[in-house]
């Protein structure tokens, strides 16, 4: 059974966006890098690796694990940060970076204010 993966953009050239992605295989799962054939490609992240990091589900909880990248997979931020060395449990809302770019599990908190931002975006256009 595919499960819908979201994940929120809280930097780089994407900052805010929120993509939805829907997972494959067994375990469950989507990868994250440079190029394809990972379901989300950061192609403007010079400090992610070619296929970087993977989001998994166990059967009860969201896993990440580093793919041997070479700059690191890390959950939290800035001091609190910690550099994955095994596939590790996070949460939604949780954020995490690969490369130089910041996630977090789980869409927009308040949906609307996400649509009322990208439409303030496109009028100012």
């Amino acid at each position: 059974m595919a499960r819908t993966l979201t994940l929120t953009f809280m930097s780089g050239s994407r900052d805010g966006e929120v993509v939805r992605l829907e997972t494959a295989g067994s375990p469950e799962s989507v990868s994250i890098g440079r190029v394809a054939p990972c379901e989300l490609v950061i192609s403007d992240d010079i400090d992610l690796s070619r296929r970087h990091a993977r989001i998994f589900w166990n059967g009860s909880a969201w896993m990440l694990e580093d793919l041997n990248s070479s700059n690191g997979t890390f959950i939290g931020e800035f001091q609190a940060a910690r550099r994955l060395s095994m596939p590790t449990a996070f949460k939604d809302g949780e954020i995490f970076r690969v490369g130089l770019t910041r996630l977090r599990l789980g869409g927009a908190k308040d949906e609307r204010v996400a649509t009322a931002a990208a439409a303030a975006v496109e009028k100012a256009k």
